[in-house]
């Protein structure tokens, strides 16, 4: 009996390591977003890789940039889906960094209805942005269309 007392306290006490530590990085994610200045002017752009033979680049590809597979909070709202922004950004100074994976594109102006829109550079892409606080179906909508790369 004693045995399954000390390996109850065990599992208890490693769940609620496991608990704080989770709670501790969530708060420093957050802390570390919260100081962010959104992205409320320039061109924001969403990668898509697309199937089959790649057509001109600028010409629409016929699909839309899905946000079906973003994770979102239980309210139903993305926590940070991958785009390309910039403060004041074009196509031009936007477009660079976003992976090559990605054959086409759709690109609106900022500011993102309903989201909020920080950038949060990655080694490899300077140009990457997080978009949060929208649900899935109004991202895809606000969207559109998907051009050629």
């Amino acid at each position: 009996m004693t045995a399954i007392v000390r390996m109850f306290g065990f599992v208890s006490a490693f769940a609620l390591a496991v608990t704080v530590a989770q709670t501790i990085a969530a708060e420093e994610h957050h802390k570390a977003k919260a100081g962010i200045k959104p992205v409320e002017t320039g061109v924001v752009i969403r990668g898509v890789t697309l199937p089959g033979p790649v057509g001109a680049p600028g010409t629409s590809t016929g699909k839309t940039c899905d946000f079906s597979g973003e994770p979102v909070d239980p309210s139903g709202r993305m926590e940070g889906a991958s785009v390309n922004c910039r403060p004041n950004g074009n196509l031009g100074n936007t477009l660079p960094g976003l992976p090559a994976r990605f054959n086409a594109y759709c690109m609106i102006k900022a500011p993102v209805k309903s989201a909020r829109l920080i950038q949060a550079p990655r080694s490899e892409n300077a140009n990457h942005c997080d978009l949060s606080g929208i649900t899935r179906k109004d991202a895809t909508g606000q969207f559109g269309g998907a051009v050629w790369r």
